[in-house]
This record gives structure tokens, C-alpha cells and sequence, in this order.
């Protein structure tokens, strides 16, 4: 298949791919947290607090109730949870493309879960959310209010395995991110985070992971346990991460996808893709990265699907230098249809992380290609300051911008303008104490003519938020 990308965008990518992986690996996602509360609430581990003297915070005593000791292992209890403060202003949100020129409301996102462990082979994990939003968005979205449901509901059952191995069927409703969250992620910025309703195996086995799953997203309503399979989207693939060697990572996946409601070229249909992709990741000595590639085939409709992505992200930290700067360099793309091709071009990112390019959140993964070069500080050892400055084109001048849930932007398939716009960003965060994280976020996003042809606007964006995990 004939990837198509600009020479320049094409060195940087390449120079990602064929520099040494090493082990460690500082790329293994954006956002790495806390050691202890994890993203994934469900991979918290708090067994060792069996033995009671190793309790360091008040919450401990909540992270391991003993409820007893049979021939299969201990039982116990850990309760968790989130207190989420975020607020957001926009000036012309959307681009200002049917859209208010400005709003500015809070979000609050509020999660419990309860993980109950009743012995070495069965475990259940519920997980509660309630999600407000106070203000006015003045645009679409299905992703601020839930006034309370079930986030996550599963069961696992763990087999004992002669192999020295760890295998894992889990079968019931939860939160899925792999990799770099290019694909697959719990889409943190926005207040409700997404959710999968089906059946994944894992396994560990000597550093390697293995993961096949069978799922489909839920759809967040706003009332009370309202929210609902979606079955007329399917996600079902391989997943492995493998050490390859001493100094090397590498996740293989095949994600296979169906959305019987997609729409390409101005009609709906269904779309059904294959994704192959390979992603290599680590650091080293100061050095840092984190590339992948993942080519999409398939059909919608009666036309053939054929779409790639190249991402790659290069960085070096001074270490032991003031403020311990890193400077580093980011850079995408994700294919665009040409609309004299017989095959849709569009690539399709199915459930990527948002933000995915930077905070302001306008974009998703699909015709537009990037060159982000980032600077970040360490003013204290707990405080992290990051600024970036990412620029913007679309991959063909006959498909569209796309945003959150693969929504073409109207009108933006019709223009002429190459360059989608700059982006200045700049984000504060301050780890307060283990179950505090505070942080201020602002972007300005200048559009360019892909935009602004479209009477679309140069968008301003803010944030202030606060994060509480116990």
C-alpha cells in the first residue's frame, strides 16, 4: 500500500523507527500517574497491605479489608475512588463552526469502586460514576453528564496455570487503553470516560502481555443506570507487548472493527476495518521515544477501505541539569480520502485518547498530519511544565477536519486551504501529595486556511482543574 506523507513529516518518523528501543519505557503511555493509583483503577494492587505494618496513609485501612483465609487464598475488600474538578472555557468552541463564540462551564467527576477479592481465582470490581456539568456548553456532546451508572462491572477468573504464567478471562463492563493510547484509550479529558461491554483474556508471561478482546463501547446517557450497549459498533483483536531483546519493546496488534452507523463521502453505511500496527518504545541514557504504525483495509459500503498511520515521538531529558529540561519532537499522520480514489482514504483511529494532538481537543487522528516541538521543566521535583507548539495540514484537500466520534466539521470538505492551523500550549501540572493533583491548562489554536475557508475561527482554550484519588 502507498503511504502518503510529506518527505519531511516522513525523515522524523523514520528516524523514530530505526533508533535502538531500549527496555525501560518512558513512552508506555501519556500519561504514566501515580505508582500507586493507577488509570486503570482495576490495576491497583494493594495485597501487600496484608501485612499491616507496611500502611504508610489514613487511606489504607480502606484498601484491605480482610474478610477471611480459605484453602484458596485470602479474601479481602479495597474501596477506591475520584473527585475530578475541571474547568473549561472556550472561545469558539468547534472552530466556531455552528457553534456559541465562547462558553465556560465546570465539570465534576465523581467515581467509586469497590474490588473484592474472594479468593487467588475469582475477583469482582464495580466501579459507580456520577458526572455533573454546571454551565452551558452550547454544543453537542454526550461526554459531561451521567447522573449516575455503572462504569465498570466485571468478573475475573484466574485458573491456576502450571506455566509460571498469569491468565486472566474477564467477562462483564470495563475501561480499556493499550499502548500509547493511540487506538484504544479511556478518553480522560472529557468528564465520562469510555467504557466496553464484553470479554478479554490476558496473560503475563515472562515480560510479555497477551490480550484478545471481544467488545463494544457503551453509550453514555445522562439519567440514572440508563447508559447502554452499543451494538452497532464491534472491536475485537489480538493485542502483544514483547521484549524483543535487552533494549527493546514492541507491541503486534490486529484490531478488527464494524460501525454499521460510519459515514464517508456524505452517506452512511457500514464500515468494517482491519488494523495491523506495530509500535516500538523506550528510553535510554536520557533519550526517549515512541513510534508506531498501524495500516487500515476493509470496506464501507461497496467500496474498499485502505488508510495508515505513522506516528513517532523523539526527546532527550538533561538529566541533573536546573530544572531538568527536556526537549523533544512529536509528529503524525493519519491518512485522508482522496475522493477520485475507488477506496475510502479516510484513516479511522476507532477510540483514541482525547486530547489527542494538544489540549484544545478539536481534532481527532483522521486526514491531518503534524510537527510538534515540545519543551518541558521540572521547577520542583512534583511540578511539571509543558509547552508546545504544533503545527498542522491535512494529509488531502478532498476530505474533511474530523473531531470527537469521526464528526466531519461542515464544510471543511470543500475548501482548498492545505495548513489546518499552529497550536501554543502550555500545561501546569502539581502533584500536591499522592492522592492530590492539581493544574492549568491554555491553548491557542490559529487557524489556518482548511479552517478559516470553512468560516471557521482561531480558538482560545483554558482549563483549570483538580484531581483527588484515594
Amino acid at each position: 500500500m502507498l503511504i502518503r506523507f510529506p518527505r519531511v513529516l516522513a525523515g522524523l518518523l523514520v528516524l523514530a523507527f530505526i533508533l535502538p528501543v531500549p527496555e525501560a519505557a518512558r513512552g508506555a503511555s501519556p500519561e504514566p500517574g501515580d505508582p500507586t493509583y493507577h488509570n486503570l483503577r482495576y490495576d491497583d494492587d494493594f495485597s501487600y497491605l496484608a501485612d499491616a505494618s507496611k500502611a504508610t496513609s489514613p487511606w489504607d485501612k480502606f484498601k484491605y479489608i480482610p474478610l477471611g483465609d480459605g484453602q484458596y487464598g485470602p479474601s479481602y475488600l479495597s474501596l477506591g475512588g475520584e473527585l475530578r474538578l475541571r474547568f473549561e472555557s472556550y472561545l469558539n468552541p468547534n472552530f466556531g463552526i455552528k457553534a456559541p463564540p465562547s462558553d465556560a462551564y465546570l465539570l465534576q467527576r465523581l467515581l467509586v469502586n469497590s474490588d473484592l477479592h474472594l479468593t487467588d481465582y475469582v475477583r469482582i470490581f464495580l466501579q459507580l460514576g456520577e458526572m455533573e456539568r454546571l454551565g452551558n456548553r452550547g454544543v453537542p456532546t454526550t461526554t459531561d453528564i451521567n447522573q449516575l451508572d455503572l462504569m465498570q462491572a466485571f468478573i475475573d477468573l484466574r485458573p491456576p496455570s502450571p506455566l509460571g504464567d498469569a491468565p486472566i478471562v474477564r467477562i462483564g463492563r470495563e475501561e480499556l487503553l493499550f499502548g500509547y493510547q493511540r487506538l484504544i484509550a479511556v478518553r480522560e479529558g472529557p468528564n465520562v470516560r469510555r467504557d466496553f461491554d464484553g470479554f478479554r483474556i490476558h496473560d503475563q508471561i515472562d515480560g510479555a502481555s497477551f490480550d484478545m478482546l471481544a467488545v463494544r463501547p457503551v453509550n453514555d446517557a445522562e439519567g440514572v443506570f440508563d447508559d447502554h450497549t452499543n451494538m452497532k459498533q464491534y472491536l475485537w483483536g489480538p493485542y502483544l507487548t514483547v521484549p524483543l531483546g535487552p533494549i527493546l519493546k514492541a507491541d503486534f496488534y490486529q484490531l478488527n472493527y464494524q460501525n454499521e452507523a460510519a459515514k464517508y463521502r456524505g452517506v452512511t453505511g457500514t464500515e468494517q476495518r482491519h488494523t495491523y500496527g506495530l509500535r516500538l518504545f523506550g528510553d535510554y541514557n536520557g533519550f526517549d521515544w515512541n513510534s508506531e504504525l498501524a495500516v487500515q483495509q476493509g470496506t464501507f459500503r461497496n467500496r474498499d477501505i485502505q488508510a495508515e498511520m505513522l506516528a513517532g515521538i523523539f526527546g532527550y531529558t538533561f538529566h541533573g541539569a536546573f530544572w531538568e529540561p527536556r526537549i523533544g519532537i512529536e509528529a503524525n499522520y493519519a491518512s485522508g480520502d482522496h475522493i477520485h480514489s475507488s477506496a475510502i482514504g479516510t484513516f479511522n483511529a476507532m477510540y483514541p485518547r482525547l486530547p489527542y494532538f494538544a489540549e484544545t481537543s478539536l481534532l481527532v487522528p483522521a486526514n491531518v498530519y503534524d510537527i510538534r516541538p515540545v519543551v518541558s521543566f521540572k521547577p520542583a521535583p512534583d511540578v511539571l511544565a509543558v509547552f508546545g507548539w504544533d503545527n498542522l495540514w491535512r494529509a488531502s484537500t478532498t476530505d474533511g477536519l474530523y473531531g470527537s466520534g469521526m464528526t466531519e466539521y461542515p464544510g471543511t470538505n470543500k475548501v482548498t486551504g492545505f495548513k489546518v492551523g499552529t497550536e501554543l500550549s502550555a500545561d501546569v501540572r502539581w502533584r500536591l501529595s499522592q492522592h492530590l493533583l492539581v493544574g492549568a491548562i491554555f491553548a491557542e489554536f490559529l487557524s489556518g486556511p482548511a479552517v478559516t475557508e470553512a468560516l471557521g475561527k482561531n480558538v482560545s482554550y483554558f482549563v483549570l482543574f483538580a484531581t483527588f484519588r484515594f
